[in-house]
This record gives C-alpha cells, sequence and structure tokens, in this order.
C-alpha cells in the first residue's frame, strides 16, 4: 500500500511567514526597524510558533534536544518563509509577465 503525506505543515510555515514579514514590515512603517528587522522577524516567528505550540520538528517526528528549541527552529523556517515567499511571487511574476526571447541580435 502507497504511503500517503501531507503538506499542512509546508503550507501553515508560508502562511505564518507571510504573516509574520507583513507585520514587521508594517511596523517598519511606524518605527524604523531596519537594524533589528531580521532578528525581530527571526523572535516573532518563534514567538508565534511558541504561542501555537507549533513544532515541525514536533509533528515530523524529529527529535530535537529541547522543546524549546523546536520552537526557535521553527521561527527562524517561519521567518525564512516569510522572506522567500514575496521574492518566489516577483519572480514568478516577472517570468509570467515578461517572456524572454531566445532570439540573438546580429551586430551591425
Amino acid at each position: 500500500m502507497r504511503e500517503v503525506r501531507k503538506v499542512h505543515e509546508f503550507a501553515i510555515v508560508v502562511l505564518l511567514g507571510i504573516g509574520t514579514f507583513k507585520l514587521v514590515d508594517m511596523l517598519n512603517e511606524y518605527v524604523d526597524l531596519s537594524k533589528v528587522q531580521t532578528v525581530l522577524t527571526i523572535a516573532l516567528g518563534a514567538l508565534v510558533a511558541w504561542a501555537l505550540s507549533f513544532s515541525l520538528f514536533a509533528q515530523w517526528g524529529i527529535a530535537v534536544r529541547s522543546e524549546a528549541l523546536g520552537y526557535i527552529g521553527t521561527g527562524l523556517m517561519i521567518a525564512a518563509a516569510g522572506y522567500a515567499t514575496p521574492k518566489v511571487f516577483e519572480h514568478v511574476a516577472e517570468i509570467i509577465g515578461h517572456p524572454r526571447s531566445t532570439q540573438v541580435s546580429k551586430a551591425a
């Protein structure tokens, strides 16, 4: 029998990452957080993971040294997903919006 795996955890991490990233981005409009923006995003990701009792390591059955490290690692993944997702969307939009030309122009 074939084993079926669900990827709900990945979707949760991406959506929490986008929310965390946009929350820090919104705060950055009112207060200059440019020097601590990355650290704040990671800390907020870990705080969200802890508040929701959501650890990817526990979900996947991966042993970690302590429960806190599981939340911190998940928070790091949430922050990374928050930073990467808009860049991926920009790249896809660029590819779809501006098809690359395969023709080589000749010098005169």
